[in-house]
This record gives C-alpha cells, structure tokens and sequence, in this order.
C-alpha cells in the first residue's frame, strides 16, 4: 500500500524484554501489510531481528504453515484460514494474558463479534477487517448505488456496452452471487449453487481477474468489478497522495462478505514469547495508527479510528460511505466465510470453470 501523507504520532511504548539478543522472529504475512517504521521499532525495542516471508493467497500461507520447513513465530491469515489452521493444530492458542494492549474495549465490536462468531478467539488477535463490493467508474455511480451487486449479474440494469469484471476465485465469484439471491455464501445446497452459476453465466464478463481488476478499472478497460475494499483504497490513497482527479469509487452492499485478518502463533513457533509481545505492540494505539497510515485498511483497534475521526487529516477516508456504512450502518450484515470441506471447495471451482465457458 502507498504511505498516507500524514503526521503521525510518535511512537511511545515502553517494554522491556530481556534476554533476546541476536532472537528472529519469523513473519508470515502478504505483501506490503505491515509498516516497515513500526516492525524497525520493534527489533530496536527489543533488540532483535523480524525476517518476513510473503504470500499472495490464503491457501499458499496455509501450505508454509504445514511444511513446517520455517519455524514461523506469527502469520495473518484469513479467519476461514485460521479456522482450517486450527482444525488441524497447526495453531497455538494466544495467551491473552501476555497482550497487555488487548483489553475489553480495544477491538471494535463488531470485529468482536465476528471473532466469536467464526470460532477464532481463541486462535487469533484481529489485525485487519474489510468486505468486498463494487468499484466503478463514476459516470455508473446511479446504477451501482441503486442495484448494487445486481450490476455484477443483469446486463438489463446496465447501460449498452457497459465493461464488467469479476474475480476469478469460485469462492468471491459464487459468493457474490449468492449474496445477491440473499443466501448464505457458505451454503452447499445445490439448488442455490445451480442459481449462482446461472447468475455467473448470465454475464458476459471483460475480464475475469484479482488485484488486477482495480488497475482495469483505473485504466478504463472496465467499467465495474467485484473487488476487495482494500484494492479500491489502496488506489484510492494513491490517488489522494499524487493529487491528481478521483474518476473511480466504490460501494459496499449492506449485505456482503466480510472478512478479519488474525495474527496467530503457529505451532512451528519456537519464541512464543516474543510472538506474543510482537502482538502486543502492534495492539499499541500509535503503533497501530502508524500501520493504518501505511497498509490502509480498515483499523480493528477503536481508539484509532477515534482518532481519525477527530483528526481533520483523515477526512478524506473517514468522511467515504465505506467506513460510515461498515461502522454505523445498522443494517450493515456482514457474512463471513467458513473453512470448508475439499469437495465443496472443488464444487466451487467447477462451477467457476463452467460459468467462464
């Protein structure tokens, strides 16, 4: 992600932690989640060395897990993930009571309750949250906010010609089908699924793809796509930071699916200790703030986005409708995804390859 031009605080944690000259700390996490300043601070603060691995899918973090070949000491996966980590004790529990930042009212409840919700509490301190929705060019700003995820399946809504994109995962693709027919996007009823794939074959999508959806779009070569809240802000940022016209925008349906990245402590842990207290700096308000400012997603931590709501900085992402509908919208229902089973995963696929013909 693209670093916010904003004065930050200065980092104020005071710890000690004693005999951890010349430790690693092993990191699993994705590409460009997680601000270099703070993870600098941390090695300085308790004088030792984070080496970082990095993934671009959920599956290919769960494979370096299970190898065991890097004795990972934390990982941000995804809370189906975390569910399937765990499953599978590959996990350790987190010791909340070494997290000293995490208290009561730390985490914002609604990422609270979707921990709760998706059996993960135990296994996970929440890092990051987001959805997916729609991002758009502004000139089809009428039609989305009217028909939301209808846009992604009914040319008959959209204007002649009209360039739609859509994620090429069966997992997002049928989802958001299925979350337009008002089903869980869990669900492994076949008769639901029959009607996602309809929905997926009724459109003749431009451009089947993942990240690169939102550069499509940027570039005119789409109009709308599905994409991941934090691909549309990462541009958006970009665009902020350089100045230049915002010509795109995004929607979140007040049904979606919603998603928590957790930090966790995998069994190949070999310095749980310094695991934990790597969680709990990243748990401090300004370290946290500091994180937001360079990743760019949605903040778990409520003092922090306390403070970009007062701070006028910050005006120009927490004044966006994402964050007033995620945050206060009470008939925001988000829908996460659970781990499944194999063969409902390869259902999932074979009705993406069936609706690409």
């Amino acid at each position: 992600m693209k670093r916010i031009a904003v004065v930050l605080i200065t980092l104020l944690i005071v710890a000690s932690f004693t005999g951890c000259t010349g430790t690693t700390l092993y990191l699993l996490n994705w590409g460009d989640y997680i601000s270099e300043e703070v993870v600098q601070a941390f090695e300085e603060e308790y004088n030792v060395k984070v080496v970082m691995d990095e993934v671009d899918s959920n599956e290919a973090m769960y494979e370096k897990v299970k190898s065991g070949n890097t004795a990972y000491d934390v990982a941000v996966p995804s809370d189906y993930m975390i569910q399937k980590l765990a499953v599978e004790n590959l996990l350790n529990k987190v010791d909340k009571s070494k997290i000293d930042n995490l208290q009561d009212d730390t985490i914002e409840p609604i990422v609270k309750q979707l921990m709760q919700q998706s059996d993960i509490n135990e296994y996970a301190v929440p890092y990051f949250y987001g959805c997916i929705g729609i991002m758009y060019r502004n000139q089809f700003a009428d039609v989305v906010n009217q028909y939301g995820f209808r846009v992604l399946f009914d040319p008959s809504v959209l204007p002649e010609g009209t360039k739609v994109g859509m994620y090429n995962s069966g997992r997002d693709a049928v989802s958001a089908a299925l979350l337009y027919l008002g089903y869980d996007v869990n669900t492994n009823d076949d008769q639901q699924l029959q009607q996602a794939e309809d929905l997926l074959k009724n459109m003749d999508y431009s451009i089947w793809g993942d990240d690169n959806l939102k550069t499509e779009i940027i570039a005119g070569n789409l109009d709308l796509a599905l994409v991941y809240s934090g691909d549309f802000f990462d541009s958006y940022y970009a665009v902020l930071e350089e100045g230049t016209e915002l010509e795109f925008n995004f929607m979140t349906p007040l049904s979606t699916n919603i998603w928590v990245d957790g930090m966790v402590i995998p069994t190949t842990s070999e310095n749980q200790d310094l695991a934990h207290k790597f969680i709990n700096y990243f748990l401090a308000t300004d370290n946290a703030l500091t994180n937001v400012a360079h990743v760019g997603y949605t903040p778990v931590v409520s003092k922090v986005y306390d403070i970009m709501l007062e701070d006028e900085s910050w005006n120009d992402i927490t004044g966006h409708r994402y964050f007033r509908d995620i945050y206060f919208d009470e008939n925001f229902k988000g829908q996460m995804y659970r781990n499944l089973t194999p063969e409902h995963y390869e259902k999932l696929e074979e009705i993406l390859l069936r609706a690409k013909q």
